[in-house]
């Protein structure tokens, strides 16, 4: 996935979780900028370590959190971090890493490899990006009433297993 892929699909989800959709989108592309940063400075021959893995967002939003003392915008980070891991998922991620070693291929430069899911995701991310500048007030709206009609549906099943 690149980067609008990115953005706009975890921010639009970051939305229906009362997240910060700004905090959300912007730590959903931090794993790639800090990868493919340390790659272009010569300090990594890969383009997915030290920010693509399970220990890289609570890391990142423990820092977050001390630095600002504001839970929402921690577990925002920790999202969008989380977010770009799952979006990244069909290629192979050193989940654990540096507890487990990884046989990881060095590269020599960034290759953009642009197929018909990297099409179809940036056409979507771009679509609920825009959609949450536009939309934001409907969004947000429409989240309540999902909120109200899942409770209601839930209450309901309680109320018959009673």
């Amino acid at each position: 996935m690149l980067f609008f892929g990115h953005i706009g699909i975890s921010a639009f989800f970051g939305l229906f979780l009362y997240l910060s959709p700004l905090i959300v989108g912007i730590s959903s592309i931090l794993p790639d900028f800090v990868d493919k940063g340390l790659l272009l400075a010569g300090l990594s021959p890969y383009t997915r370590l030290v920010a693509h893995n399970l220990f890289f967002g609570p890391a990142l939003s423990a820092i977050v959190y001390l630095a600002t003392k504001r839970k929402a915008v921690a577990i925002a980070v920790l999202f969008g971090t989380y977010m770009h891991l799952i979006e990244d998922i069909r290629t192979p991620l050193p989940w654990l890493w540096p507890l487990v070693t990884y046989d990881l291929v060095p590269v020599t430069g960034i290759k953009i490899v642009v197929d018909l899911f990297e099409i179809f995701t940036e056409t979507i991310g771009l679509s609920l990006l825009v959609s949450l500048f536009v939309f934001k007030k409907n969004l947000i709206d429409a989240r309540e009433k999902i909120i109200v009609v899942v409770k209601d549906f839930y209450d309901k099943r309680l109320v018959k297993k009673i």
